[in-house]
């Protein structure tokens, strides 16, 4: 009996589909369907009903789903034993970030745990929280937390964001108040970026609703498109503060919008050995008790 099976057992009564287990596991349709037959033969027993529905368990695909999980659990406590005699919390891991890797310290993080070896791919916050959830992702850093029962959110750092316009808006930026600012044009983010979600929570406690003409899904791009003369953005204050001394950019001098990092883990994976090693080698560069 392979485990890699039973792991397809169990995600496929997860999701009742084929094509989302498919997608999970990343294999092919036919390849779940192959291994879900291999184990009915083994086992002897029908495990699901194709319905209109989905796949549905049988009365035996039930009782057999939570022996399989209870397989598959000590196969992985086995595994994380074996790993933590070797010493051997390395990974890989692969971590979905939302913002650029420079402002989570990357770099430092994994000059702190050498033997933390990452494999960084860049989503909205939105989607790293599902590719969390769903196991496409081990680990994620996001803005702003969004509460979800399967998943663990540790605050990380908070983040300062600034509103910034063309250099040459300098003069309408200096006593600019929320009603002025949303009748400039804005360069906005998609509704599943962090950036779309603190923006929004600001304009509506003002009244007001900003007039985006354009939408990009990549944080590095805003300054950009800024300098270019398009419109307003909201930028970290640090890259804004910088970007505003270079002459690059004006800054509004009204108030900073507040959020937080957040490092976020599966609640049924994060006592493994190496999503413990990321959460210390966190821990040790942002000094912070995650």
């Amino acid at each position: 009996m392979e485990l890699h099976h039973l792991k397809t057992f169990a995600t496929v009564a997860r999701e009742g589909s084929l094509t989302r287990s498919a997608q999970i596991l990343l294999l092919s349709q036919p390849a779940v369907s192959g291994h879900i037959k291999l184990l009915e033969e083994e086992l002897g027993t029908v495990l699901f009903e194709r319905t209109a529905k989905g796949m549905q368990l049988t009365r035996e695909g039930l009782i057999l789903l939570e022996e399989a999980e209870r397989t598959l659990d000590a196969a992985k406590t086995l595994l994380n034993r074996a790993r933590g005699l070797q010493g051997d919390a390395a990974g890989p891991l692969a971590l979905g970030i939302a913002s650029d890797p420079a402002s989570l310290r990357l770099g430092t993080l994994l000059s702190t745990h050498p033997r933390l070896r990452l494999r960084v791919s860049h989503h909205l916050s939105a989607d790293v929280v599902d590719q969390v959830q769903d196991g496409r992702l081990d680990a994620g850093f996001v803005l702003e937390e969004r509460p979800d029962r399967a998943l663990r959110h540790l605050p990380v750092a908070p983040v300062r964001l600034r509103v910034v316009g063309p250099a040459a808006w300098r003069d309408r930026l200096a006593g600019a108040g929320w009603s002025d600012l949303a009748a400039l044009p804005w360069v906005g983010t998609p509704p599943r970026c962090s950036f779309h979600l603190i923006a929004a929570r600001a304009f509506a406690r003002n009244g007001v609703a900003p007039g985006t003409i354009i939408e990009v899904d990549q944080e590095s791009a805003l300054k950009g498109l800024v300098t270019e003369g398009l419109g307003l953005a909201l930028l970290r204050e640090e890259q804004a503060l910088a970007a505003a001394a270079a002459g690059e950019v004006a800054l509004w001098p009204g108030e900073a919008l507040r959020s937080h990092i957040h490092l976020i883990l599966p609640l049924d994976k994060e006592g493994e050995p190496a999503l413990q090693a990321l959460r210390a080698a966190v821990r040790t560069v942002w000094q912070e008790p995650v």
